[in-house]
């Protein structure tokens, strides 16, 4: 043997430190897979013992797509294992194995032990990863009772000391000198049914060894074995992995359960760039995506290295198939967790693979990849316009196109999702010249998945949502030449991603099928002016309802009749290969009847291509001469790639037929996903906005706008150049001169009264305001410094990020009280600022720092950091010296309930925006107060102009910065954000006689008034004092006293 190295161990395997940083960068990526895992564990699976919980230190509840990846993800494994556990063993052998190659955090044999106890009788699991990740999970299992507690006979094996040989400096000589060193062996913990081995899977003989160890002699021909590697190999060198492919397929009777990245549309691919970008900045490269980017190169990798039956499904196809997952297994997830991400679910699915192989079986033929190739593509001239920074960028939006005498064409992008919430804006898009446009008073709020249907002068949005729970009914008409918005028939239902389409130039729209709260609306419904919708009959061949497809109308109608097609879906949480066409006979509108008939790819053409690249979901569908454009969205089983992404489709009697696919070859890509298309009055495609959040991996946005150029639209002419003019906001309700909606009587209206702006002069001007007890916006106050500098940052560092405060977390934007659809979290300041910043739907409303329970709150006792930022300015000197309370409130969106304050209040906005909507004391009948109540659960914003608010005055304003809202006593409010996030300070003050207010605690300011409480004592007793009487003379007597208790109050 040469002589040691200066400084340097003898050991073979040691590392560089640049080996070691990579090696740790590889083991970082299982803090945060585990933190998803716990939290699907928690959402999905609350009667399993919680194994995640014992590494995970925080929980933390993931988002919904985030929730179902990592579900789909653990599923896929746990079947594939559980098909090894319950099928019978082999003659000869006398034990199964289950090895997790990469195993870092994960739980599979304690889920197994709990799912499958009999199955795993004489099992053995041996989890494999490095030396240190394993050191700390043994640490773990041998600490916690719920992980040891499965385990009998543990043995941990002890280190080696030994003498090695190293040469050192001394006297300025180098001489050789011994030194002990503690050794590790590969097996860190073993027992009867699991074992841990720390090695790295590039050292094949120690894990060989390692593993001869745990079963031992003759472990090769006397065990089955399973090999599980979850996104574990990708990250080594091809002849890394491919040699722990090859080695596993050496040990005798053995099935391997692969789960990995690929890239099937190549790299350029908006998630794929999204994707690799994201592993890039984590130093985590994935190295087997670049060798075996297809399904079909991963089944040759495997047969090419002792797999005889190997299977391939990309994760998005596994979703589908029986394998995997029953039809109500996917169904019932939705009754879990809300859930409507289908487009980023499916581009997620098609990026990732599930490859099942075994040593023994049938060969398989290599996985069919259905291709268009045998479809004509012609190239679509294309240009891109980009926009700067996040100029443009919404989702699931609604684009119209506004052509005005005289002037170029405007695009305009309708509300839908932004970069943090749901939009109560507008994006411009001009072919340069600069718009004047802004939107009158009054329109819809802000939601993401409508239709907007263009019906000549006029366009309608239909529906939409906000969170998946909440579907809205309420329809709005943009009046083109006023731009103006105006409140329209509601639908009959809340609907989100209905079909919808314009009927010619009829001025009506033809509606079919949508998603209701909880379920998905079957029904057809025309669109009239006048006569509002009219439920159609709907006769020939029946299909199940579905929403997020398209609805597309023929060019060649008459007066009475209408015809068209409608395709794709979703139906069961699976996009449905179904397409129909549809005839629309309007004669007698008093009940218009539509025809459904099945339609079949024609014969000839590429069928099984022609399916799926026709049945979409959240695709755009544009007419087109006597053919059909179908613009992005996602497809069944398949991920629509660069040239399949745009196809041009025609209907013949009961056949369709896709005539060609239109390329767009232009750089930056786009992902034609969550965009908006519109076409101009010269015939070419706008799409503005549009992306995707790519899964954990970061959100991919279109940063442009994108024109095309349809064929048949021959022209030398170059594609006009679009900018992006401004973002306008939509300020939401109704006008104020109302629209006509049947009250319960029959006949009455409802309008929206803007509330009187203001500015004052001195103190007298607002004891004047109290005295009036009218509500009114304050303008020009000096609130101090905190109108500037009040953002979620400074508030956490001047708070202190470490301080506890209890906060509202709920589940939908739409808080209510006494349903208690939130739930009080105690948490940290830093903490809430940043849930908020990232759309949490969080709500603070301070309470007393020393005694919640006891005390009000007032900003200077509990904030002092804060206190001299605010500012009650000498015109408000009434509030300062009658104070009560001065709370501080931030909040994301969610929309506080209905109720009243007893006490009056001013209102000062600091940060962000919000609309209230305001009604007298005197509406208080109509608005479902129970007794004794200061809360109702009426949703005011999703009720306007319905016949449960016909009775009642709302007033409305919107608060910007420094803005102030004087709210007299009494008068029942709501409040929903404008904005991403809001900022507050809501100071109570006396306005009546001390004695009037009741005895006792009343931390909110919202105790009822001594005489209210005395009341309700008295009424109980007037009440008790009947009871002896016969059921009608006590009522008849009870609702005279109830009327004379009525002139009272009025008189």
């Amino acid at each position: 043997m040469g002589k040691p190295k200066k400084n340097q161990s003898s050991d073979p395997n040691a590392k560089s430190p640049a080996a070691k940083a990579q090696d740790d960068q590889v083991m970082g990526t299982n803090s945060s897979s585990i933190v998803s895992k716990r939290s699907v564990e928690k959402t999905y699976y609350p009667s399993e013992p919680p194994f995640f919980r014992y590494f995970v230190s925080k929980y933390q509840r993931r988002a919904p797509l985030i929730n179902r990846g990592y579900w789909l993800r653990l599923r896929v494994i746990d079947v594939l294992v559980r098909d090894f556990l319950k099928r019978p063993l082999r003659e000869g052998k006398q034990r199964k194995v289950v090895v997790n190659l990469g195993a870092g955090s994960d739980v599979l044999p304690w889920q197994c032990l709990t799912r499958y106890g009999k199955e795993c009788e004489g099992v053995k699991f041996v989890d494999v990863d490095f030396l240190e990740l394993m050191e700390r999970k043994k640490g773990v299992v041998m600490g916690e009772e719920g992980l040891r507690g499965w385990l009998t006979n543990v043995r941990l094996p002890r280190a080696v000391e030994e003498v090695e040989k190293v040469v050192v400096v001394e006297g300025g000589k180098e001489v050789e000198r011994e030194r002990k060193v503690v050794r590790k062996g590969p097996v860190v913990l073993d027992s009867e049914q699991y074992s841990q081995v720390g090695v790295d899977l590039r050292d094949l003989k120690t894990l060989e060894r390692a593993m001869g160890e745990v079963l031992g002699a003759g472990w090769k021909e006397e065990c089955e074995f399973i090999f599980v590697a979850e996104v574990s190999i990708t990250y080594m060198e091809r002849e890394g992995a491919d040699g722990v492919i090859k080695w596993a397929s050496t040990v005798g009777d053995a099935e391997f359960a692969l789960l990995e990245q690929v890239l099937v549309d190549g790299r350029e691919h908006p998630f794929a760039r999204t994707m690799l970008s994201h592993f890039d900045k984590l130093n985590t490269q994935l190295k087997s995506v670049e060798v075996y980017p297809t399904v079909g190169d991963q089944y040759r990798r495997f047969g090419e290295r002792g797999w005889e039956e190997v299977r391939v499904w990309t994760l998005w196809q596994a979703w589908g198939d029986e394998t995997f997952l029953s039809k109500e297994e996917r169904v019932g997830l939705d009754e879990v967790e809300e859930f409507d991400e289908w487009e980023e679910f499916a581009l997620f699915g098609s990026h990732y693979c599930v490859v099942r192989a075994r040593t023994v079986g049938e060969r398989c033929s290599a996985p069919v990849v259905h291709s268009a190739l045998e479809i004509p593509a012609v190239k679509v001239q294309t240009q891109v316009d980009e926009t700067t920074g996040t100029r443009g960028q919404r989702r699931f939006a609604a684009a119209l196109q506004i052509s005005q005498e005289g002037r170029q064409s405007e695009v305009v992008n309708v509300l839908g999702l932004g970069t943090r919430n749901r939009l109560q804006s507008c994006d411009l898009f001009t072919q340069g010249e600069a718009s004047g446009l802004t939107f009158g008073e009054g329109g819809p709020t802000s939601r993401m998945c409508h239709s907007l249907v263009d019906l000549g002068e006029s366009v309608l949005l239909v529906g939409g949502r906000g969170p998946p729970s909440s579907p809205l009914k309420d329809c709005w008409l943009f009046e083109k030449k006023t731009n103006t918005w105006t409140r329209t028939h509601d639908l009959p239902v809340p609907l989100y991603r209905p079909a919808a389409t314009a009927l010619g130039s009829s001025g009506m729209a033809l509606l079919v099928n949508g998603r209701g709260k909880a379920s998905t609306f079957d029904g057809c419904l025309l669109y009239h002016l006048e006569k509002g919708w009219i439920e159609c009959d709907i006769r020939g061949d029946t299909f199940a309802a579905r929403y997020g497809g398209v609805l597309g109308v023929k060019s060649s109608n008459t007066a009475a009749t209408f015809s068209g097609i409608h395709a794709g879906g979703l139906v069961d949480a699976l996009f449905t290969e179904e397409v129909v066409s549809w005839k629309l006979d309007i004669s007698d509108l008093k009940k218009p009847v539509v025809t459904f008939t099945r339609l079949q790819p024609s014969p000839g053409s590429n069928r099984d291509a022609s399916s799926w690249l026709v049945a979409r979901f959240g695709a755009t569908c544009i007419q087109h001469g006597d053919e059909f454009i179908l613009l992005g969205g996602v497809a069944r089983d398949h991920l629509l790639g660069y040239n399949d992404e745009i196809v041009a489709f025609s209907v013949t009697g009961t056949e369709f037929k896709v005539t060609r696919r239109l390329v767009s070859n232009v750089s930056p890509r786009a992902l034609y996903t969550g965009h908006s298309a519109a076409v101009t009055a010269d015939g070419r495609i706008v799409v503005v906005g549009g992306g995707a959040t790519c899964f954990s991996m970061g959100t991919f946005w279109n940063k442009g706008v994108y024109s095309l150029r349809l064929p048949g639209l021959d022209t030398a002419e170059p594609l006009p150049h679009w900018v992006h003019d401004k973002t306008v906001d939509i300020i939401p309700g109704e006008r104020s001169l109302p629209i006509q909606t049947k009250s319960q009587n029959g006949d009455s209206s409802i309008g929206i009264k803007t509330i009187e702006r203001m500015q004052l002069k001195t103190a007298d001007d607002f004891a004047k305001i109290v005295r009036s007890g009218r509500p009114v916006v304050l303008e020009g106050l000096d609130l101090g410094s905190c109108v500037a500098s009040w953002d979620l940052k400074y508030l956490a560092e001047k708070v202190g990020s470490k301080r506890k405060v209890v906060a509202h977390e709920a589940a939908t934007q739409v808080m209510d009280f006494n349903a208690k659809n939130f739930r009080y979290v105690t948490t940290e300041f830093g903490d809430l600022a940043q849930k908020i910043e990232q759309g949490g739907r969080l709500y603070l409303r301070a309470l007393s720092h020393e005694k919640p329970t006891e005390k009000p709150s007032v900003l200077a006792d509990d904030f002092p950091t804060l206190a001299g930022d605010f500012v009650l300015p000498e015109q408000l000197a009434l509030v300062s010296e009658n104070l009560f309370s001065s709370v501080l409130r931030l909040s994301g969106p969610v929309n506080m309930w209905l109720h009243y304050d007893v006490m009056a209040n001013v209102y000062c906005q600091i940060g962000g925006s919000k609309r209230l909507i305001l009604f007298p004391p005197s509406d208080v009948a109509h608005l479902s107060f129970p007794p004794g109540a200061s809360s109702s659960s009426i949703d005011v914003f999703s009720s306007l102009g319905s016949p449960e608010l016909a009775q009642t005055h709302p007033h409305e304003a919107v608060l910007g910065p420094g803005e102030v809202l004087f709210l007299p006593p009494l008068w029942l409010h709501t409040a929903t954000p404008t904005s991403d996030k809001s900022v507050a300070v809501n100071v109570f003050f006396r306005d009546l006689d001390k004695n009037s207010y009741a005895a006792g605690r009343d931390v909110y300011g919202n105790r009822d008034l001594a005489a209210y409480e005395r009341g309700r004592q008295d009424i109980g007793r007037i009440a008790n004092s009947f009871q002896k009487l016969p059921a009608e003379a006590r009522q008849f007597y009870l609702l005279r006293l109830t009327d004379e208790l009525r002139r009272k109050a009025r008189g």
